[in-house]
């Protein structure tokens, strides 16, 4: 990821408005709440598998006319990692899960509010 996008992305996130981090919909008023679901179990190649593995997709769907940003901690690693849903988008996460690693993935979703485009120089 770019400094600029990965600067947008937290730019976008601190001028959010929360609207959900929850694993099915609910209506807020009249907008669409994103939702998170677990899409199955994958191999090392990305095919689906019938049983349990050590790689699962999880989808992250914005059904609003809002860009969403989504925080979630991936399980084992030391942050949370950003993603953007673009206004009516659905976008799919692999993740390692079992063993080691959580099976549950904790996910905040902000709803954009307002944006700015920033462009930072390192010194």
């Amino acid at each position: 990821m770019t400094k600029k996008l990965i600067l947008a992305l937290l730019a976008a996130s601190t001028l959010a408005l929360v609207s959900g981090c929850s694993t099915s919909s609910r209506q807020i008023a009249t907008v669409p709440t994103p939702t998170v679901r677990f899409g199955g179990y994958i191999d090392a190649a990305g095919n689906a598998v019938s049983g349990k593995s050590h790689q699962a997709t999880f989808e992250f769907e914005n059904p609003s006319a809002s860009m969403v940003v989504c925080a979630f901690q991936q399980p084992g690693a030391p942050r949370e990692a950003l993603i953007s849903l673009q206004p009516n988008s659905t976008n799919r996460v692999v993740m390692l899960v079992g063993g080691d690693h959580a099976e549950t993935v904790n996910v905040r979703m902000m709803q954009v509010a307002s944006s700015r485009e920033l462009s930072v120089s390192a010194p």
